[in-house]
């Protein structure tokens, strides 16, 4: 993780990965395949997104086979107890401010497992998103502020940026609410 407590590009892969282990268990293949169909289809193909082996789940004890060994005989593979606890922290883990590729992708990972964590560290989890886009929408409305009053191709980006913003934090306030008022997700 970054110095604050967020995730690196590797460790989005390794939560979504784990996810969906959580799951249910899946073939290697079959895993290997829907992260990468996950991933793609949140911020297209991308080097840096390149998962780390999944055998590595098993090296370190997060993911055990039930059927078979390894990626040569396509084994299926289940969630440990160890699995599931670095699930957990990885899925509760700081989201940076700034909204770029990798919080998208780490944000729709996290609205995919949502349902995964303690109904508490859900609110937890909705409140640092809410902050999240409540600072973006004042610091893009901050910038909105200094361009001229004269139409432009930047003020025009700027006010879709925000109109962004602003569905995202309304839409996360939604959820923030409809957890609370129903006690789970």
């Amino acid at each position: 993780m970054y110095r604050d407590n967020s995730l690196m590009p590797n460790e989005a892969i390794r939560l979504l990965a784990l996810g969906l282990l959580a799951e249910r268990p899946r073939h290697y293949a079959e895993l290997a395949g829907d992260v990468r169909h996950f991933t793609e289809r949140m911020v297209g193909p991308s080097l840096d997104l390149l998962a780390q082996p999944l055998e590595l789940l098993k090296l370190e004890g997060l993911a055990e086979s039930v059927e078979g060994e390894g990626m040569s005989d396509n084994a299926l593979l289940q969630l440990t107890d160890s699995g599931q606890e670095e699930m957990r922290k990885l899925l509760s883990a700081n989201m940076r401010a700034q909204v770029n590729d990798l919080n998208k992708l780490i944000v729709a990972i996290k609205m995919r497992f949502l349902h995964l964590l303690p109904v508490e560290d859900q609110k937890r989890q909705l409140d640092l998103l809410i902050e999240i886009f409540d600072r973006e929408s004042v610091r893009l409305n901050d910038l909105r502020s200094y361009q001229d009053a004269e139409a432009s191709a930047l003020s025009d980006w700027l006010d879709l940026e925000i109109s962004q913003s602003r569905s995202r934090l309304a839409w996360f306030e939604e959820l923030r609410e409809r957890l609370e008022s129903r006690g789970e997700y």
